[in-house]
């Protein structure tokens, strides 16, 4: 069973080191994570990031999530990030992070909750991921990131 809990100052090193681990993510696209991990942080009023962390056995960081509702709509959340250790992936991590964040929503009145990810082709096991958790691609918006590189936009309806 994964703990899950809300993200803690003394956590950041551990996302830090699961978002480089992972060897998915450009330097940019850690640097735009971590300020956001920042922001969770250091901005305790703020409302637009939800930060929360899965703990294995012996409370060790083994993945995160980060996640908000869309400003301007009513109902409608993003999920941002997610994250797992690559020891830990395939084991229920991200599972048990998408069902809490789809929980969290649900008991907020939201209604649907977006996920963006990139069409490269190491991305495949995340984008089949999405799918087996009940998302569908919806869109995707060609040459988003860069040539070749589409933005793929999947959804979810919470009942």
């Amino acid at each position: 069973m994964v703990a899950i809990r809300a993200l803690q100052r003394d956590d950041r090193p551990s996302i830090s080191r699961i978002l480089h681990d992972t060897g998915n993510f450009t330097a940019v696209e850690i640097a735009v994570a971590l300020e956001l991990v920042d922001i969770y942080l250091n901005q305790p009023e703020q409302r637009d990031y939800l930060l929360y962390c899965a703990l294995d056995p012996q409370d060790d960081v083994i993945g995160y999530v980060c996640f908000g509702p869309t400003p301007m709509t009513e109902g409608t959340w993003d999920l941002y990030w997610i994250a797992v250790a690559p020891r830990h992936q395939g084991s229920g991590v991200g599972r048990a992070l998408t069902e809490f964040v789809e929980q969290y929503v649900t008991s907020r009145h939201g209604r649907q909750l977006f996920i963006e990810t990139s069409s490269q082709a190491k991305y495949e096991p995340t984008r089949q991921f999405y799918l087996r958790r009940n998302y569908v691609e919806i869109a995707r918006l060609p040459d988003f990131y860069s040539v070749g590189d589409d933005r793929v936009i999947y959804r979810k309806l919470l009942r």
